[in-house]
């Protein structure tokens, strides 16, 4: 169904295919006409797992959910696919008591599991004997691309570090047992950080009771690493410069898609053959890893962009002005056949011009660059144990909170923690700045550990000289290392995982990242066979035999686009021998992390 999700060995459609299924066979109970509706976090993630001819074949209409929502006139059943939460019941309740008497019957699909909670609080509400269906659909990672997995989960690390809710662990843990299911018993399984131990602590008292996991053959997948947000925020807030980071942080990719006014494309020429789709006011274009441009575009530096869409035009155009004298019929329908393609291309070139564009002039501004040049300090440890006077000026001139809280917050990383008087001086200066209310986001930072007072450790400019986490010598056009994707900055995860790589990685690295929050642990889930015992299975078989190894690397509290590149850059070394898939509770770029702390 969705093609783009099967370029490597662990083939993610299945597990597209498998929640589709899923889907399918919960409808197919149901008799009658059919509409469904969503709430405001699935609308998006929807199209994820089934394409629109799924509802359209069936005559079923999908719509919004919200109080005013009309269902069609001829629909008797009235599907609720949606989150388990309180409010979103009170909404359904409303449209059960408005539509009562006109005899439909309603059914809920929760996802990605059944809420008790939630159907008691329709029986409270007297109208429980209306619904048919209570079932769940157990969605616990929606494939973004043939090497991405995300809960499309924005609130987990709040819930966890600020709310207390560890709901979001137990869901991952599930994930982790329905992967295995799906591609086999992970052998060896490494991590850091609290939340990753708990949600690894769960998938293996859940996979106890599945004998399958333990005495089944080992899988695709070779070894899981599992990392805690909170072990890198440097790299959180760090701006990104990757052409998909930068479009995350400026505009904002949701599910896939990027919406951006119309009118910047107006008079760019485009046709039918364009990859995305035009309204009067706003164009949505699908970014993945099937238009073959963009593949090749978004883990680039953006300044070497430009380059790569000047070739790609240059190319089109040579092909699409060849002379046609002295061409024969054969060569002439050729020619022909290959047209279509070759405008699809041109409109892509076309469309991804204008997105650099726009991008360009947003790099240009004052402001990125002094904000660019300020993080930079930070993350070579310049001047980071008093306050900024570039924080201060920012503050001065009532800059957007937004921008100001994140510069603290990356200082705050690099310095492992701010001294005790500087911490106070920045809250009294916010306070008087932006008003007394500001300290509530600021407290919500201290709860999620995102700023908080020094201690012995300063294990961020330890592992930046150990790690090698900032270059002298940073190649930003065909880079040699992870660090082009922050210009000279190495995302500390990535480094990890690349160091991972060698022989002995992980127990090498074991002392080195002991100082970072939260414990670092190995577990294994091999059968005990003759001497070797659960060690037999090692990473090196599969190199001896050219095949790579498969790693996935889980990201509990989110990842950016900037990692996601870096990683896949190490995927692109000969020398690694790896594929890696990446699993996250939600992409997030510096921003997004930061509004849902605050």
């Amino acid at each position: 169904m969705f093609s783009y999700l099967q370029r490597q060995r662990v083939n993610l459609q299945l597990l597209q295919e498998s929640s589709c299924r899923e889907l399918v066979h919960l409808l197919e109970k149901i008799e009658g006409n059919k509409a469904i509706v969503l709430d405001d976090a699935l609308l998006g993630p929807i199209g994820l797992i089934a394409s629109p001819s799924l509802f359209s074949d069936r005559g079923i209409k999908l719509l919004k959910l919200d109080k005013e929502t009309r269902f069609p006139r001829d629909a008797t059943n009235i599907i609720y696919i949606i989150r388990t939460q309180i409010k979103l019941m009170d909404i359904i309740v409303s449209h059960v008591l408005r539509t009562k008497e006109k005899g439909r019957l309603f059914h809920i699909f929760f996802v990605p599991r059944r809420s008790c909670l939630c159907i008691k609080h329709l029986e409270n509400k007297n109208v429980y004997g209306s619904f048919g269906q209570l079932e769940e659909l157990p969605w616990n990672f929606y494939p973004l691309d043939f090497d991405i997995l995300s809960m499309e989960n924005a609130t987990t690390f709040r819930d966890i570090a600020v709310d207390g809710d560890p709901t979001v662990l137990y869901q991952a843990a599930i994930g982790l047992v329905q992967l295995q299911r799906i591609y086999g018993r992970i052998p060896k399984i490494y991590g850091k950080g609290s939340m990753s131990q708990g949600v690894w602590d769960r998938a293996k008292q859940l996979g106890a009771e599945e004998k399958l996991l333990f005495n089944g053959e080992k899988g695709i997948i070779d070894q899981i690493i599992l990392f805690d947000r909170s072990i890198d925020f440097l790299s959180t807030f760090a701006t990104q410069l990757t052409y998909e980071g930068l479009i995350d942080e400026f505009y904002g990719i949701r599910h896939n898609q990027l919406t951006l006014p119309a009118e910047l494309f107006a008079n760019r020429g485009e046709d039918d053959v364009s990859p995305a789709h035009l309204t009067a006011e706003k164009k949505t274009i699908i970014l993945n890893s099937g238009e073959k441009l963009y593949a090749e575009l978004r883990n680039k530096n953006f300044n070497e962009v430009g380059r790569i869409l000047a070739r790609n035009a240059k190319e089109i155009s040579a092909q699409m002005n060849a002379s046609t004298q002295d061409k024969s019929v054969h060569d002439m329908k050729l020619l022909v056949d290959k047209l279509p393609v070759l405008l699809a291309q041109k409109q892509s070139v076309a469309v991804h011009t204008t997105i650099g564009e726009i991008i360009r002039k947003r790099l240009d501004a004052y402001e990125f660059t002094d904000d660019l040049t300020a993080e930079q300090e930070f993350m070579m440890c310049e001047d980071i144990e008093r306050p900024s006077t570039y924080i201060e000026d920012l503050m001065a001139k009532k800059s957007e909170l937004k921008s100001v809280l994140r510069l603290i917050c990356m200082q705050c990383a690099a310095a492992s923690g701010f001294k005790e008087k500087v911490l106070n001086y920045y809250k009294r200066e916010l306070a008087h700045v932006y008003g007394l209310e500001v300290l509530l986001k600021v407290s919500n930072l201290e709860k999620a550990g995102v700023l908080y007072t020094q201690s012995e450790s300063r294990a961020y400019a330890v592992l930046r000289k150990t790690l090698n986490l900032t270059v002298d010598d940073a190649v930003e056009i065909e880079p040699k290392d992870i660090s082009y994707v922050h210009s000279f900055y190495a995302p500390l995860t990535a480094r990890i995982v690349e160091l991972s790589l060698k022989p002995l990685g992980w127990q090498s690295l074991k002392s080195q990242i002991n100082n970072l929050p939260g414990p670092t642990f190995e577990d294994f889930q091999a059968q005990l066979i003759g001497i070797g015992g659960r060690h037999t299975s090692t990473p090196s078989e599969g190199s001896s035999l050219n095949i790579p190894r498969v790693v996935l690397v889980f990201f509990v509290g989110g990842c950016t686009f900037a990692e996601i590149a870096a990683l896949r850059f190490l995927a692109c070394q000969e020398d690694n021998n790896v594929e890696f898939v990446i699993a996250t509770t939600k992409v997030i770029n510096k921003y997004t992390f930061l509004d849902n702390l605050t």
